[in-house]
């Protein structure tokens, strides 16, 4: 080890933090946490050498990479503790989404109070939608899935939404396309949407709301999950 990580910290108070998210947290907490988790350092655990990452099996949610806030985090955990290089968050999420679907995210300290970073497995399919190509995402920032169901519990006229990929021709990449079946009018109720979502919102992110019609509706429904469905 090129470093001693028994005194290894990445300034993250995970504990903390997955108890507020189990609240309705503040947009200044929502800002200031992830975007410390975007540019922090994490303990990896390895096997024989550092390219050789374990894999924990979530239940109902895949093959995830552990890693580790603090090595206090890390000794709760069975694996050897003589293995484990000092990542940044960027790099190691970085290898989930090369892993093309094999492995479904991130889980900080899984021994304790953790945090999961997931992303949808699976093959995209798609639809077209006016002229805009909707695919099944592979990734969902949980950041962004938190706030939204955090909003939208406390909205009485929003029934379901939906989280897609949307693409038009000439774009170069596809970007987040948010579809929400609710009563009122649009450019009403998605300037307070968006309001919600802003301290969730990194650098990079974009994304697009339709309110959703019936032929809207039937497509997100074919290729995604709701990510809030009122009860």
């Amino acid at each position: 080890m090129s470093e001693d990580i028994t005194k290894f910290e990445s300034g993250i108070d995970v504990d903390s933090a997955s108890e507020r998210m189990a609240e309705k947290p503040d947009a200044d907490f929502l800002r200031d946490f992830f975007g410390k988790v975007g540019t922090a350092n994490f303990l990896v655990p390895y096997r024989d050498n550092i390219n050789t990452i374990p894999l924990l099996d979530v239940k109902e949610k895949g093959k995830m990479i552990p890693i580790f806030s603090s090595f206090s985090a890390f000794e709760k955990s069975p694996l050897p503790k003589d293995k484990a290089n000092v990542m940044p968050f960027s790099k190691i999420d970085e290898i989930v989404k090369k892993s093309d679907g094999k492995i479904t995210g991130i889980i900080i300290n899984p021994h304790g109070k953790s945090m999961i970073f997931q992303r949808n497995d699976g093959k995209p399919t798609e639809k077209q939608e006016n002229g805009i190509k909707l695919t099944k995402p592979s990734f969902i920032p949980e950041r962004i899935e938190t706030a939204l169901k955090n909003y939208f519990l406390n909205c009485e006229n929003v029934y379901s939404a939906y989280v897609l990929w949307g693409q038009k021709e000439n774009d170069l990449a596809p970007h987040l396309f948010l579809v929400i079946d609710f009563d009122g009018k649009r450019e009403e109720f998605f300037p307070k949407v968006a309001e919600a979502l802003k301290p969730s919102l990194i650098p990079g992110d974009n994304l697009e709301m339709a309110k959703a019609d019936f032929k809207l509706l039937k497509t997100a429904e074919k290729l995604v999950k709701p990510v809030y469905k009122k009860s």
